[in-house]
């Protein structure tokens, strides 16, 4: 046996206007049509909700049903006040992670203008390295991820590439080593440090990627200032996207060599099959609208 909503919300109307003339008003419904609600909601109950006067009284079996009513009618008035607000993004968090050198250079202009559109969205914002982001949206750490992109993407994200970025290896300008590097770059390398922002676990590292070799060790700083701090001192030496405006003067790019440049594309990606939330859609509108993607 089934309670009916209508049903419900004509018994709720009855009760609540104190007739079935004024609830037949209230629900734009003929009077008889609000009766015959009742009758076939007190036959399927099988027990009498309402004695009939002006105004009708509640029986013992009306009062449990009107404590109901209400609940299931309060319920849904929040959940579609809570639909309207979701949609209009008051109720949903954008769940972003931006990878240092995008942030340093698009976060701020990004998060304001997405603020100013959205001014109820809240924000749960991180900045990560570029693989750490593509693991963690795949594991559902963040709903959208913006940064470097892998020369092979998983086929579960939907990916939209917005510009590109070029990376290069830097060291510092009196760095004791730099004249061995003139002379001969690939062995001085294997002599010194490579401070990045993320090791990969080995199993997650694609076949392919060996660069690591080339140095002596790695060290995995992810604050992006402790590291360009690090290679000022001449204690490693790292990679730095062009997006990063503000360098240290004392480094300089070490060329020659055919990794001193990365070309890469940096885009925003997130879970194909997965819908996205109102926050997570805006911003990805927006980033289309920025890059015209």
């Amino acid at each position: 046996m089934q309670i009916e909503r209508n049903e419900v919300r004509c018994f709720h109307a009855v009760v609540e206007a104190g007739g079935f003339s004024r609830a037949a008003e209230r629900l734009n419904l003929s009077q008889s049509a609000v009766s015959q609600a009742i009758a076939n909601l007190e036959h399927r109950l099988g027990a009498v909700l309402l004695r009939r006067g002006n105004p009708p009284q509640l029986t013992e079996a009306g009062i449990r049903l009107l404590r109901y009513a209400e609940t299931v009618l309060n319920e849904e008035r929040e959940t579609l006040a809570d639909i309207a607000q979701i949609k209009t993004g008051a109720l949903s968090t954008l769940s972003l992670a931006l990878s240092p050198a995008t942030n340093a250079r698009f976060g701020i202009a990004l998060l304001r203008e997405f603020s100013e559109r959205n001014p109820l969205t809240r924000f749960k914002v991180t900045v990560a390295p570029s693989r750490e982001i593509v693991h963690g949206v795949s594991d559902g750490r963040w709903e959208v991820g913006f940064g470097p992109l892998q020369h092979t993407m998983p086929d579960y994200f939907t990916v939209y590439s917005c510009f590109s970025e070029t990376r290069r290896l830097m060291i510092a300008r009196d760095h004791p080593s730099r004249e061995a590097l003139k002379r001969d770059p690939q062995a001085t390398l294997r002599t010194l440090p490579l401070v990045t922002s993320y090791l990969d676990e080995a199993p997650r590292r694609p076949s392919g990627d060996r660069l690591r070799n080339a140095f002596a060790s790695v060290w995995e700083v992810s604050h992006m200032e402790l590291r360009l701090a690090l290679v000022a001192e001449g204690k490693a030496v790292t990679y730095v996207s062009n997006l990063v405006t503000e360098l240290p003067p004392e480094l300089e790019h070490i060329e020659g060599l055919p990794f001193s440049s990365i070309e890469r594309q940096v885009g925003v990606y997130h879970l194909r099959h997965q819908p996205l939330s109102q926050a997570g859609a805006r911003f990805l509108a927006l980033c289309r609208e920025r890059w015209n993607i």
